[in-house]
Formats: C-alpha cells, structure tokens, sequence
C-alpha cells in the first residue's frame, strides 16, 4: 500500500500464539526490517523518521503455516495521509509446491538450522521467479507436502487434495480480487520419492491434478517441475508431459532443475537447496516461462 507521512504502525495478531512466525517489512522496496510476531503483542511499528513525501509499504510473511498464521487488522500513520495502491503488475503468476517451493532453511547457517527464522519466502525460486518476470505471485505451499503422497508416505493432506479441494473453493467464496494466472508452476515429486512409491500411482494422482488446473484454468501455461533436491519423478514426469502434448495440449511444459552441487551451490538446512541456488532456480524458471509465454515486461534483478 501507500501512504505519505513520516511513520506507519501495524496491528498484527499471532493467531497460533507461538511466537513462530515472521515478517519482511519493505519500505519504497527496500527491506527495513524483519519482525517475529509476538503472541504478547500486537502493534509494530514498520517504520518511523522517514522523510514526509509518499511512500511504499510491502508487509510480506516470510513463513509458511506450518510455523504459524498470523492476521493483520489494522494500520494507521500518525499525521500521515493513505494514498491510492500501487498499479497491480503485469503478469500473474501461481506456484504449487513443498518445502522447497517455501524456502525452508534457505537462510540456514548450519545443515540442521531448520527454525521458522530460517525461512525467507523472498529468497526462495517461486517469489524470486515472480519479481523476474514482474508477476504478482499466489504461492500455494506447505512443507512435507506431495502429490500423491507425503513425506515419509502418508496420504492425508497431500498437496494435490489441498489445492483441489481446500485452496481453490476458498478463493472462489472469499478473494476480493479472483486471481486469474497466466501461468502456473508445479513443483511436487521430491517428498513422493521420500518412501516406497509406485510410479504409476504418482502419474495417476498428478494426471488427475493436472486436468483440474486445465479445467480450471483453461488457457494458462502449466510447468510441470522436480527438483533440485531429487530427480526421482522427473522420467515418469517427463514422459506425462510428452503424453498430454500428444493429447494436444500444447501449453503444458516440464522443467527439470539441476541437483544441488555441493559444495558450490551451498547448502541450505536438512538438505535444502541454499540462497544462492534458489537464485540459480529462478533465473533457470523465469527464463524458460519467458521463451515458453513470449512474455511483455519481464525485469532483471
């Protein structure tokens, strides 16, 4: 949002009360601060002493769920004026995935460092993807996640079913603005591969996802992505792709990132792919969306 004055506070509730999840403060796109929400309180001040002209305020939560959830209630700018919102983007953007899609451990300094502080969704591939094409992003993403099954096998709440039949009727019933992508990126298949899996039955379930988004999403371009932490899926997943070209969907396409290298790429935490090579994802992603989409707009960043 914007405003013009020389401070602004936020009201934030932590809706889990454990003091786990966390917030990138942006001010005119510069990063100011980075806040945890406190059960024990609820009003932050984003920024202050700032000159009085208009500004630019990006309030963004650098965690996932499962950390916490948190609701933003209020904001006010003692002796300020609010102003009309910044001009939306060019392009709009949905990104399904895992931990890998959320940044987890992405700023880890030590390969167990797996604590929500952590977590930086501004520096994983799906939020850096979208600032390179200059795409407002919807990521969809939850650690342990799968398509046909989750991390260590379990089958409820798998990804695939959470998109499908959680996240797609509430945006229907509840989003102020329906969010309408001109391309969607699927990233599951890394925690599939973490147990026993019969490959048929990772097709079957991500055949069945991959019909709803086009039902859905009629004219979207869909990229269908493993890796970089297993390339398991990616034979099976290449060949469903090659197939539904066949069938005469040409707007589907698969992308394949590259293992992480140690010790070149570094290494995020328990396992994770690290700052730099989330960076090297996305530059890989955005530039295959940009030749798949002929898109207007992109930026370089």
């Amino acid at each position: 949002m914007r405003f013009q004055g020389r401070e602004i506070t936020a009201e934030i509730e932590d809706v889990n009360g454990e003091g786990k999840s966390w917030v990138n403060v942006y001010i005119d796109d510069l990063p100011v601060r980075v806040m945890r929400i406190d059960p024990d309180n609820r009003l932050y001040q984003l920024a202050d002493d700032l000159e009085d002209a208009p500004h630019t305020l990006t309030l963004q939560k650098r965690t996932e769920a499962a950390f916490g959830s948190i609701k933003f209630t209020d904001l006010t700018t003692e002796n300020g004026t609010f102003l009309s919102p910044p001009a939306p983007l060019p392009h709009r953007m949905l990104i399904i995935g895992d931990s890998i899609t959320c940044g987890f451990g992405n700023e880890a300094q030590i390969p167990c460092d797996c604590d929500a502080s952590r977590e930086n969704i501004a520096l994983a591939y799906s939020a850096l993807t979208g600032q390179l094409l200059n795409a407002e992003t919807l990521i969809v993403g939850a650690s342990g996640t799968g398509c046909y099954q989750n991390f260590g096998g379990a089958k409820e709440g798998r990804m695939s079913d959470y998109f499908m039949e959680t996240i797609c009727p509430y945006l229907d019933q509840e989003a102020m603005d329906p969010f309408v992508p001109e391309m969607i990126v699927v990233n599951l298949g890394t925690n599939d591969w973490s147990a026993p899996i019969e490959p048929t039955d990772y097709i079957e379930q991500y055949r069945k996802l991959t019909g709803f988004i086009r039902d859905r999403y009629p004219s979207a371009q869909l990229f269908c992505a493993i890796g970089p932490m297993t390339l398991g899926p990616s034979p099976y997943l290449k060949a469903l792709v090659e197939s539904l070209n066949e069938d005469g969907d040409e707007n589907i396409h698969f992308v394949e990132f590259p293992l992480i290298q140690r010790p070149e790429d570094g290494m995020g935490g328990c396992g994770h792919p690290s700052v730099k090579k989330h960076r090297q994802m996305a530059e890989h992603l955005a530039g295959t969306i940009t030749q798949a989409c002929s898109l207007s707009n992109p930026v370089s960043r």
